[in-house]
């Protein structure tokens, strides 16, 4: 198996919350397992300190976000993908879950 075969695509959108309109972030790469779930953890960080720090209008955290996350081996076969809306303060939970999913499909390959 090449390292090709072993790397994963990622791709995350998020809205401003509550401006489902308006892309707050978008990132995309491509990395082995444990770094796509690194760069997803790192992510779900950035969403607790930027979205959800004290500094955002208190109403933002319940208000809904437009979230598209999608990992991909690259043969096109989807690891995991979710779209749709979902409420701020559990956007960090969610990129921490596919996180966990993107650093065990490593241990799947035995890496």
């Amino acid at each position: 198996m090449s390292d090709q075969d072993t790397e994963l695509i990622y791709l995350v959108e998020i809205s401003r919350p509550g401006r489902t309109q308006e892309l707050w972030w978008r990132v995309g790469n491509v990395g082995t397992p444990a770094q796509a779930s690194a760069a997803l953890a790192e992510l779900a960080r950035r969403v607790c300190r930027d979205l959800l720090s004290p500094e955002p209008r208190r109403c933002d955290r319940a208000r809904c976000c437009w979230y598209h996350c999608r990992v991909s081996w690259p043969d096109g076969v989807v690891l995991d993908e979710t779209e749709g809306r979902v409420r701020a303060f559990l956007l960090a939970v969610e990129l921490w879950r596919v996180s966990a999913i993107a650093g065990s499909a490593g241990r799947e390959l035995g890496g």
